[in-house]
């Protein structure tokens, strides 16, 4: 039976704690950045959003857009594919075991560890770049530049890959078995299927894995900068170096580039929930 102070307890005190570390770590220091961003010299000002939209700092989002778009996709691709097998393929135990595992530690990977990580294996004096010089003669780090636009591509790719296959194997657990047996005893092909029972049903979950992974890339920093430095104009790159460079030290324009950000990642966020809503019809 249920006490009459238990009884009297409001439902949220027991997620208070969370709404304090939200609240703490999360909602004041947004609160406090957006404040910043519009103060310059303690006085208001909209000088430094303005300055969002001058050349070199508007391709700095678009550059970062890019990136972040161009590995959600490839990532997604390749991620949706292997939770599929992973979903649906006979395989040992152990194998799948162990590609779980992999994509569990890959998923969270990043940084400098990343950086270095493929700078040992396909940088100028990497592992496998000495290897195939010697074999072949190709000097694969002319090739395969990390320290560029399709470098920084390469390395992402190693993270949301797996970050995909992740998301997408509840997905896959959500399609019954039976399902499929009963279009096919109805006459419907493999592609019929595919086409009118699977993809309306799995399109909502891959759309919200494909927005996760958008918002990702889009807010990595230190793999990029420990990859790629000043070399590629990208926001998460320009920011540290406003907030920590000698020369650039801007905190107002900083914490506006991080505007920028928080405003991209919400809307991509944002999405991310409607499209999970139309998901969650399919669960019961």
């Amino acid at each position: 039976m249920i006490s009459p102070t238990r009884r009297r307890l409001p439902g949220w005190v027991g997620a208070a704690p969370l709404l304090i570390f939200l609240t703490v770590f999360l909602l004041l220091p947004i609160g406090a950045n957006i404040v910043t961003s519009f103060r310059v010299k303690g006085e208001f000002s909209l000088a430094s959003m303005a300055k969002l939209l001058e050349p070199q700092y508007l391709d700095a989002f678009i550059q970062t857009f890019n990136l972040s778009l161009l590995t959600a996709v490839i990532g997604g691709a390749v991620g949706l594919l292997l939770a599929w097998a992973l979903a649906t393929g006979k395989k040992p135990a152990w194998l799948q075991n162990l590609v779980m595992s992999f994509s569990a530690v890959a998923s969270q990977m990043g940084g400098v560890a990343l950086a270095f990580a493929f700078i040992a294996t396909l940088g100028v004096q990497g592992l496998v770049t000495q290897l195939v010089l010697q074999l072949t003669g190709w000097d694969l780090s002319q090739s395969i530049q990390l320290a560029s636009f399709s470098g920084l591509v390469l390395v992402y790719l190693y993270f949301q890959i797996p970050l995909m296959a992740i998301l997408m194997l509840p997905a896959f657990g959500s399609l019954k078995k039976q399902w499929p047996e009963a279009a096919y005893s109805l006459g419907a092909s493999r592609l019929r299927y595919l086409v009118d029972i699977a993809l309306p049903i799995m399109w909502p979950p891959i759309a919200g894995s494909l927005l996760l992974l958008f918002a990702n890339a889009f807010g990595a920093y230190a793999t990029a900068y420990a990859l790629a430095g000043g070399r590629v104009n990208l926001v998460p790159i320009l920011i540290g170096f406003f907030i920590s460079g000698d020369v650039m030290s801007d905190e107002s324009f900083a914490a506006a580039l991080v505007t920028g950000m928080i405003i991209v990642v919400v809307a991509a966020m944002g999405l991310r929930v409607l499209v999970e809503r139309k998901s969650r019809a399919w669960h019961y």
